[in-house]
């Protein structure tokens, strides 16, 4: 009996051996990396905007408008070209005391004459909670739309590679001076 399974041992290591040696090269190099883990599904956060007023202390944010629309020969209602860059806390919840998670930086620039659109650029720096690392979002929204949508174009760290949706919605806003508005991103990611 032990020198049926011994042979049966020798044939299934020949069988794999000659596997193997039939395999290209690429598909033993594959085969033998280290597959990394995939991140959540499903992420959401809230961002926190405050315009930059110098009439109050701005310490825990920073948003600047710099660029004043440019000049042109007819009227520009929607600020046409000014460009916002900006540094915002994102937490967990929608109150400004909810749980931070890091902050967002970026830009935008309104980018249509006939209504108020932005093109928006930014890093989600996520750096507390189960998940930690970068989503880079990037989009034009109209503001004038419940639900503004925007792509997910990578991350690092639990989101590393990440793809994917971005939801925003507007949660809400206080147009006294220093103006503030809460906007909830819902993202549906893939790996």
């Amino acid at each position: 009996m032990a020198a049926r399974q011994l042979i049966s041992v020798v044939v299934l290591q020949a069988m794999v051996l000659l596997s193997m040696a039939h395999m290209s090269r690429a598909e033993r190099h594959e085969s033998s990396r280290k597959r990394l883990p995939c991140g959540p599904s499903t992420f959401t956060f809230y961002l926190h905007n405050t315009v930059y007023n110098p009439n109050v202390d701005n310490r825990d944010y920073f948003n600047s408008v710099y660029g004043r629309p440019p000049n042109v020969s007819f009227a520009n209602p929607f600020w046409f070209g000014v460009q916002n860059t900006f540094e915002d806390p994102l937490t967990a919840g929608p109150a400004n005391d909810s749980k931070s998670l890091g902050k967002a930086h970026g830009f935008y620039v309104l980018d249509s004459f006939k209504e108020f659109m932005l093109f928006h650029i930014f890093t989600a720096n996520i750096t507390s909670g189960r998940h930690r690392g970068t989503l880079d979002i990037f989009g034009q929204v109209r503001e004038v739309d419940p639900v503004r949508y925007l792509s997910v174009i990578g991350g690092t760290g639990s989101f590393l590679g990440a793809r994917g949706l971005a939801s925003c919605k507007l949660v809400q806003i206080d147009r006294v001076p220093p103006a503030k508005w809460t906007l909830s991103f819902d993202l549906d990611l893939y790996y």
